[in-house]
C-alpha cells in the first residue's frame, strides 16, 4: 500500500524566522498547537485596541493572521504584523526559544479557561551561521574549532552576542565528528594552513556586519513605533481637552434651564480672587509655547491655564442651635453634597475647598446658589474674622 502524502498548508505570510508551534501549561503538563489569538493593541497600540487575531503557523516557514470578527485591517497591515512579531525579543520558556513579550491565548478552552501560550520559534545560533558561512569554502580542523572561543572574544565587542557565541562553541564541540566529515584531505589544509585564520575573521566579520545591520533595523523600527505612539498621544491629549469644553458648555447649559434646587441646609462663602491674572505680551506668550510645547509630556493647552486661571477659597457652614458653624472636615461630608460640589471640580486643602479655573467670583457664586447652597451676611462675616484671626497669627 503507498503512503498516503501530508497535505502541505501555506500561509499567506512568508516569515524569516522558523515558527513552530505554541507552548504553554502548567507543571508538567504542556498544551501544544499550530494556532493562538492575541490582541491588536500589542502588536500596533492603541489604533487596533480591541483587534483579536487567529495566528495560525503553516508550511514552509509561511503563516496565516486574520482577524477574529472584525475586518479592519488590509492584507499589507497584517503582513506588517508578522514582521514586528518576528522583531520582538526572544526569551527562554522550558528549554525552548520563545518570543518573550507577546501573550498569545488557546483559541480553545480547557477546564472553561482559556490557556495562556508562548510562540516557540527556531532562533539561528551563531555558530550554525559560521558553517555555512566556511563551508563551501573550507572544513575546519578539530584545532582550529577549540580556537574559536579565543577568536570571538578579539573579534566582538558586542558583549551579549559575544556570549552566546561563547556558549554555543561549547555546545558544538560535542558534534566535531558530524563537522570532520566534511573535512578535504591533509594535503589541501596543509596547503592553505596560513590562510585559514584569515579566513574565519573574514566569516566572523561579516556575521558582525550581518548582525549590526539587523540591530540598526530594529532601531529604525522602535524609533518609527515610538514617534507613532507619541503622535497618538498627542491626538488624545487635544481630544480630552475638547471633550472637557464640551462638557463645560452643556454643564453651562443645564446650569442655565434647570431650575434653582431646594436649599441643602448647607452655606457657603466664596473669597476674592487669591492670585493676580497674568496678562503676557503676544511675543512673550509666542515665546513660552514654542518652548513648553518641546516638550512632549507637558500639556501646552494646561500649561498656558497656569497664568489665567483664577483661584478661590470655599467655605461650607452649617447651622446648629441657631449658630452658624464653619466646616471644618470636609471629607465627612454626605456622597450627595460631594456629588454638588464635584461639579465645580473643586479641590480638598487642609480646611478650605479650592476652585482654580476660568470663571470669575460671580459664575462661582451663581453656581452654587443653583445647587442649593445658601447665602448668609453672618456666615461670610464669620468667614472674613477668621480670615483676619488666621492673617494675625
Amino acid at each position: 500500500m503507498s503512503k498516503s502524502k501530508k497535505t502541505v498548508k501555506k500561509g499567506k505570510f512568508k516569515t524569516k524566522t522558523k515558527f513552530i508551534e505554541f507552548i504553554g501549561g502548567k507543571g508538567v503538563v504542556n498544551f501544544l498547537s499550530n494556532e493562538a489569538f492575541i490582541m491588536g493593541n500589542q502588536l500596533s497600540g492603541l489604533d487596533m485596541d480591541g483587534i483579536k487575531f487567529k495566528l495560525t503557523i503553516c508550511d514552509d516557514m509561511t503563516v496565516d493572521l486574520d482577524e477574529v470578527d472584525t475586518n479592519q485591517t488590509t492584507k499589507a497591515q497584517r503582513a506588517r504584523l508578522v514582521e514586528i512579531i518576528e522583531d520582538k525579543t526572544i526569551g527562554y520558556y522550558r528549554d525552548r526559544s520563545v518570543v518573550q513579550e507577546l501573550d498569545f491565548t488557546s483559541t480553545t478552552k480547557v477546564k472553561d479557561k482559556y490557556v495562556s501560550l508562548y510562540l516557540a520559534v527556531e532562533k539561528s545560533k551563531p555558530i550554525d551561521k559560521l558553517a555555512s558561512l566556511l563551508e563551501e569554502q573550507i572544513k575546519m580542523s578539530e584545532d582550529a574549532f577549540d580556537n574559536l572561543n579565543e577568536l570571538l572574544n578579539s573579534w566582538f565587542e558586542d558583549e551579549e552576542f559575544s556570549k552566546e557565541i561563547d556558549e554555543m562553541v561549547d555546545e558544538e564541540n560535542s558534534h566535531v565528528d558530524q563537522v570532520s566529515d566534511l573535512f578535504i584531505d591533509d594535503e589541501f589544509m596543509q596547503d592553505h594552513d596560513n590562510n585559514i585564520n584569515s579566513l574565519i575573521e573574514d566569516s566572523f566579520q561579516k556575521m558582525k556586519e550581518e548582525k549590526v545591520n539587523e540591530l540598526k533595523n530594529n532601531r529604525e523600527k522602535k524609533e518609527q513605533e515610538l514617534s507613532k505612539l507619541e503622535f497618538q498621544k498627542i491626538t488624545i491629549d487635544k481630544n480630552i481637552e475638547q471633550s472637557k469644553e464640551d462638557l463645560k458648555l452643556i454643564e453651562n447649559r443645564i446650569d442655565d434651564l434647570q431650575p434653582f434646587e431646594d436649599f441643602n441646609g448647607y452655606y457657603f462663602h466664596v473669597s476674592e480672587r487669591q492670585n493676580e491674572k497674568i496678562i503676557l505680551e503676544p511675543e512673550i506668550e509666542n515665546i513660552i509655547k514654542d518652548k513648553v510645547s518641546k516638550i512632549k509630556s507637558i500639556n501646552l493647552d494646561g500649561f498656558m491655564k497656569l497664568f489665567t486661571d483664577g483661584e478661590f477659597h470655599i467655605k461650607l457652614g452649617k447651622m446648629v442651635d441657631d449658630n452658624i458653624y464653619i466646616i471644618d472636615d470636609y471629607k465627612n461630608l454626605t456622597d450627595e453634597i460631594w456629588s454638588k460640589l464635584s461639579r465645580l471640580e473643586l479641590q480638598l486643602n487642609e480646611d478650605k475647598l479650592v476652585y482654580r479655573g476660568e470663571m470669575i467670583w460671580s459664575q462661582i457664586v451663581n453656581k452654587m446658589i443653583k445647587m442649593g447652597f445658601g447665602e448668609s451676611s453672618d456666615f461670610n462675616k464669620l468667614c472674613e474674622v477668621k480670615k483676619e484671626e488666621i492673617s494675625e497669627i
